[in-house]
């Protein structure tokens, strides 16, 4: 069970957020920062999986599109996305791999053939796009990657729907503090208090949901998906939610609890598992199916039946 976090618990679960979102998210698709080129390249083939990956790391560090493309193959980028990458990445990638690097083979051969990925840093971290061995050497294969990529988004966009979740929970809490209800909107109307979010001014208190809005495309959670996710405030609870059916407002006023919904933007692509949170803490996720959009907006309260299952923190 997650307990109910204390006051200024939120920044804590922010840092957490930019944490788990951090180099071991953007970094699976850093090379993609260098596109441009046009020229054919010949894909190169090198005598160990070590020396492709230097060859790798040496495109990457001077940032020589020719030379990348001539590692990974002239069309790598129809494999690779190229959203969200910047300079910054690439320093951090490059950072990881001078604190150590090394190949690690897959167990498992794939065709028949031997594969192998390169960890940088500590941390175990692997780059999603595998080496595998040819006639006469190692190289890089792009198109292999794309499975890898999927997975490693869908998880990171899940780990962080979870951890905003608990964010908007420390958030409606500091709400509560503040005016002695729960606040039925994300973000204030333009010169009021009425949401988790506004915009303080010099010496005036921060909002509640401050920290976390401060990371968020134009401060808003409900219009625009945040790190592959929809959020929905539920006013009401379900047979299933401890204490029964009941609606959290009353004259009005959101008072008697609150909840929320996370659903992926694009099912299977964005994200799998839908997750709602009340007042108690638990996190509960459920996948919603390839209707997940249809599904989502029917749930109008915190109900979590036996199909909801509790997410393990």
């Amino acid at each position: 069970m997650i307990r109910l976090f204390p006051r200024g618990a939120l920044r804590a679960h922010v840092l957490t957020l930019a944490a788990a979102l951090g180099t071991t998210g953007t970094l699976l698709v850093a090379p993609v920062l260098l596109l441009g080129t046009t020229a054919a390249h010949a894909q190169a083939v090198y005598p160990t999986a070590d020396a492709a990956a230097n060859a790798f790391v040496d495109a990457l560090a001077r940032n020589d599109e020719d030379a990348l493309k001539h590692v990974l193959g002239n069309d790598f980028h129809r494999f690779i996305p190229s959203e969200g990458i910047g300079e910054d990445d690439i320093d951090q990638f490059l950072g990881a791999w001078s604190k150590g690097h090394q190949i690690v083979e897959d167990p498992v051969k794939s065709k028949g053939r031997a594969t192998a990925h390169l960890a940088v840093g500590d941390s175990g971290w692997t780059l999603p796009i595998p080496l595998v061995q040819a006639a006469h050497g190692w190289r890089f294969d792009p198109p292999a990657a794309q499975d890898e990529m999927l997975t490693r988004r869908i998880g990171r966009n899940e780990r962080a729907a979870i951890l905003t979740s608990l964010a908007y929970l420390d958030a409606q809490n500091d709400y509560h503090n503040l005016t002695q209800h729960y606040a039925q909107r994300f973000v204030s109307t333009q010169g009021q208090h009425d949401g988790l979010y506004w915009a303080a001014a010099p010496g005036e208190t921060e909002s509640p949901l401050g920290p976390l809005a401060a990371t968020m495309p134009n401060g808003t959670l409900p219009k625009e998906a945040y790190h592959g996710y929809h959020y929905r405030i539920l006013t009401a609870q379900g047979p299933h939610a401890k204490g029964g059916a009941q609606n959290y407002v009353e004259n009005g006023v959101l008072s008697k609890g609150f909840g929320l919904i996370a659903s992926p933007a694009e099912y299977g692509k964005t994200g799998v598992m839908s997750f709602i949170v009340n007042q108690d803490g638990q996190v509960y996720q459920k996948n919603l199916g390839p209707q997940t959009t249809r599904a989502a907006a029917a749930v109008k309260s915190f109900d979590p039946d036996d199909s909801w299952q509790p997410v393990q923190q």
